[in-house]
This record gives structure tokens, C-alpha cells and sequence, in this order.
């Protein structure tokens, strides 16, 4: 058993919430276990008495509320003091990305490490202290110290890669995307939708295929045509998609049954294809196949939906590339569901298996109260991308954060969701993920708002009224248009501009 002591007194300025608590193992991969919380004691119960990490919600009045880990720790009846270890757990994240980015002494994480100075002192003084209550304190103070520092380490790791990167040469022209909604006409967004570089239909297989055997692509067409006649890249997907509403009635009937899923995906799939393959630039084959949410899959059954799902839709044409969707990357629900396989397992699979994908899509949609879409920091998320390195394949990135509070359980990142910090946010996931040298393409994930009983994720509300982030987007892109030069330290390019400094 993992124990965890947590003193709550009125006017702490840090709150936990267990609800989509989670356990982790070795390489950060979720395990199985039992979390509850009661009377300031957090027990965790991981399987084989083997050592776990702790990833909870932590709200603190700085940093926003975010899904935040332990270190791994051995089990044992004494319990751990939670604060503490989440603070050790920073301040180590934040010496291994070091590590791993060199950046201990280049100038432009000085800031960075001079926070991390900070964290490092508060944690050192909650160990030694014997006040209880005094090193609890003390250990908030260097959590929410090493939180900062490791969000300001991540902002200048992008700064220096992004200079890298694009300081002799600009971006490509295919840079930002979006992911629209077929029920929205194209002529009702035509200004702000032109300002995208690429965009996302999604192919929702319940309402093109509502007869089995009947295709109805002609909601779709709309915006393919508009693509065309307007000289957009259009990537078409997912063709399947194993969440409850994106299959017809008929095949979620027979839900666990493989082969029906297996022969409906083939035909349409090819129908898809054969219907659009000429004016698809790209093809997302699938979406959420490793997570077992809802629809059961074995690896190998996985793998098969993925084989014919890529196959239908290239019967038309082959050279159309394809990537496969990631829906939550953090893989925080694997251990919970039976047979899931973590997102990277799942590209090792069909990698192994001789399923050749072009590209890989992440998506990173936050400020849901569903566990897949709890906050996370930027140093986590800079950290996630780094882990697909080792694929060697491009990357596409689809980010998203509503503007507007979803209650609290949405989780949020620095203050409440606004259209301020939804376009804050923005940026700041712009610019780490297109600093990577793997990421090809940034997606936003909705171009209008849905229904009121949905977070509002658009670039523009339900009335068309375009958002602060939509202008943030396209001065980032603005950017990469041209050389950005080399890095240059803050005070170095205000002399160089002719300005005090």
C-alpha cells in the first residue's frame, strides 16, 4: 500500500481532487489500483507490492488546477507526505529535462534556473524542518516554485530550438490547421476558415453510412469542394472511430463482435476512398484504437482494423498519406481498461506488423472533466513530445482548451478558462510543439463552438464572433513565414534594436 498524508487547513492555497487520480509504473505507464481519500490520507493500492507513482489534481491559486505525478516510491505503511513528494518529483523533472535538453548554462534559462534555486531551497527546508505544518507549507511553496520553473524552462527550450529550427529558413507553408464541423456550411465561416492552412473533416461513418451499404458522402463533399476550389490541404478523418455515436446503429449492435466491425471498416473505408481519394491530401485511418473504452480490441485485432482501414482507403489511390490518431497520448486509462495497450505499444504494433503510416497525430485537448483531458503543464507536455522522437516519423499536433470555465472538475491552466487564457495557452502549446524538430503541423480542435451543453473550443463562438485566439494562432504563423534570425538574449536584441535596455 502507498499512504499519503495531506493537511488541509482553511486558507491553504492548494486543493487535491482524486476523482481521475491514477497510478503509474515504470516508464510512466499507468497501472491498475484502487485511490481513495478521506480524512487527509490519499491510499493507493498498486498491484504486486511493486513501487508506483501518483498522478492527482493539484489546484493551487498560481498555477491553475493540473494533473500532476509523484516520483516512484516504494510501498509501505508510513505514509508519504503528498505535498512533499509532488515538489521532489518537480524539482527532479526538472534536473533530467536539463539533462536532456542541455540547457544548464545557456542564458536563456536563467530565469528557469534561478526558480528552480527557489524550489529546491523551499523543499530543503520542509525536510529538515519539525513542524509539521511548517513543512507542509514549505513544501507547497516548492511545488508551485518548481512548477514555475519547469513552465519557464519548457518556454525557453522552445525559444532556443525554434531558433534553431527556423533561423536560417522559414516553416512550410503548411503549418496551422483546424478541425471543422460538417454541420457548419462553409460560406458561414469563409473568412476565418481561409485563414487556416489545412483543415480536418471528419468522417463520421453514423451518418454516411445510416443504411448498411448506402454511402452518403454529401455533407462532406460541401467542404471538400470548398478545399479544392480554394486551395486548402484537406485531411479526411477518422474513418474509424471506436467512441459510442461514430459507428452506425447496426455495427455498435454488435459491439465486441469483431468480424462485423472488421467487414464494416473494409467497406467503408474502400467507399471512402473511392469517393474522395482525388481530393484528400491525407487520410486519418483511425482514432482511439489502444484505449478500450468502449469497443474491445486484442492487439492483434487492433492492428487488423488498422491494416484494413489503410488499405480500403488507398484501393483508389495510393500515394495518399495516412496517419493514425493518438486521443490521449498520456495513456492515463490503459491500466483501467482491459487489453488497452499504451499509445506508444500501439505504434510498435503496427510498425511491426508492416503497417506503414506517414505521419503521426497527437491530440492534446485540455480542460474537460473526462480523464483524458484533465490540464497538464507545459513541461509535461513539451516532455510527451520528446518521447516520439524514437518513431522517427513526423508529427502533427492538435491542441485545444476551451474559453470559458467547464466547472472545476474541467481542471485549468494558470487562471480559470477565458478567452484570455484559452489564447495564452494557445501560443504557449504553438510554439513548444512547433520548436520540435518531429512536429510537422499544429491543428486547432474546433473551428466553432458546439452546443452550450458542450466546452466551447472554437476559434469563434456559436454568433461567428472570432476569439482572441484565432489572431494569437496566426501571429504565431505570421512568424515562422519568414527567417526568424538567431537566438539572441532579451537585452542583446534591445540594443540591437537602438533601445535602452
Amino acid at each position: 500500500m502507498l499512504r499519503f498524508s495531506f493537511l488541509q487547513r482553511e486558507g491553504t492555497p492548494f486543493a487535491i481532487d482524486v476523482a481521475r487520480a491514477y497510478l503509474m509504473g515504470v516508464n510512466d505507464q499507468s497501472v491498475a489500483g484502487r485511490i481513495t481519500h478521506s480524512n487527509g490520507v490519499v491510499e493507493c493500492h498498486p498491484p504486486n507490492g511493486r513501487a508506483a507513482a501518483l498522478t492527482l489534481e493539484c489546484e493551487t491559486k498560481e498555477m491553475g488546477r493540473l494533473a500532476i505525478p509523484t516520483c516512484l516510491l516504494e510501498q509501505r505503511e508510513e505514509p508519504y507526505s503528498l505535498t512533499l513528494e509532488l515538489a521532489r518529483h518537480r524539482i527532479k523533472q526538472f534536473i533530467a529535462k536539463c539533462e536532456d535538453w542541455q540547457i544548464w548554462d545557456h542564458p536563456a534559462a536563467s530565469e528557469a534556473l534561478a526558480q528552480w534555486n527557489e524550489a529546491r531551497l523551499h523543499f530543503t527546508a520542509a525536510m529538515t524542518t519539525q513542524d509539521s505544518a511548517q513543512a507542509d507549507a514549505l513544501s507547497c511553496k516548492a511545488l508551485v516554485a518548481g512548477l514555475k520553473a519547469s513552465e519557464r524552462l519548457a518556454v525557453a527550450h522552445a525559444q532556443i530550438l525554434m531558433h534553431r529550427r527556423y533561423g536560417k529558413k522559414p516553416a512550410s507553408t503548411l503549418v496551422l490547421g483546424v478541425r471543422i464541423e460538417t454541420r457548419v456550411k462553409p460560406a458561414a465561416v469563409a473568412e476565418t476558415i481561409a485563414a487556416f492552412d489545412m483543415i480536418n473533416i471528419p468522417l463520421r461513418w453514423s451518418e454516411i453510412e445510416r443504411t448498411p451499404g448506402v454511402f452518403d458522402f454529401s455533407t462532406v463533399e460541401t467542404w471538400i469542394d470548398w478545399a479544392a476550389t480554394n486551395g486548402r490541404t484537406v485531411l479526411a478523418g477518422p474513418i474509424v472511430d471506436l467512441r459510442p455515436g461514430a459507428m452506425p446503429a447496426w455495427v455498435e449492435a454488435k459491439r465486441g463482435e469483431f468480424s462485423a466491425l472488421r467487414e464494416g471498416v473494409w467497406k467503408f473505408s474502400q467507399a471512402a476512398g473511392k469517393a474522395l481519394a482525388g481530393r484528400v491530401g491525407m487520410w486519418d485511418v483511425a482514432a482511439g484504437l489502444n484505449d478500450n473504452a468502449w469497443w474491445p480490441l486484442s492487439v492483434d485485432e487492433m492492428v487488423e482494423i488498422a491494416r484494413r482501414s489503410t488499405v480500403g482507403v488507398r484501393q483508389a489511390r495510393k500515394d495518399v498519406p495516412t496517419l493514425i490518431e493518438i486521443v490521449e497520448p498520456f495513456g492515463q486509462d490503459v491500466a483501467s481498461h482491459t487489453g488497452a495497450i499504451t499509445p506508444r505499444a500501439l505504434v510498435d504494433a503496427l510498425a511491426n506488423d508492416g503497417i506503414h503510416l506517414d505521419c503521426l497525430l497527437l491530440q492534446l485537448v485540455m480542460g474537460e472533466a473526462t480523464s483524458g483531458r484533465v490540464a497538464r503543464d507545459l513541461l509535461q507536455v513539451s516532455a510527451l513530445l520528446d518521447s516520439y522522437i524514437p518513431f522517427r516519423k513526423p508529427v502533427f499536433v492538435e491542441i485545444g482548451a476551451p474559453s470559458a470555465s467547464v466547472g472545476a472538475a474541467s481542471g485549468f491552466w494558470r487562471a480559470p478558462w477565458s478567452e484570455k487564457s484559452q489564447a495564452i495557452w494557445a501560443s504557449r502549446l504553438f510554439s513548444i510543439a512547433m520548436s520540435k524538430p518531429h512536429v510537422e503541423m499544429v491543428l486547432w480542435h474546433r473551428l466553432v463552438d458546439g452546443e452550450s451543453t458542450q466546452p466551447p473550443y472554437g476559434v469563434i463562438d456559436r454568433a461567428k464572433k472570432v476569439k482572441a485566439t484565432l489572431p494569437t494562432l496566426l501571429s504565431v504563423r505570421k512568424a515562422l513565414r519568414t527567417p526568424i534570425g538567431p537566438w539572441h538574449p532579451p537585452e542583446t536584441a534591445l540594443r540591437k534594436e537602438g533601445k535602452p535596455s
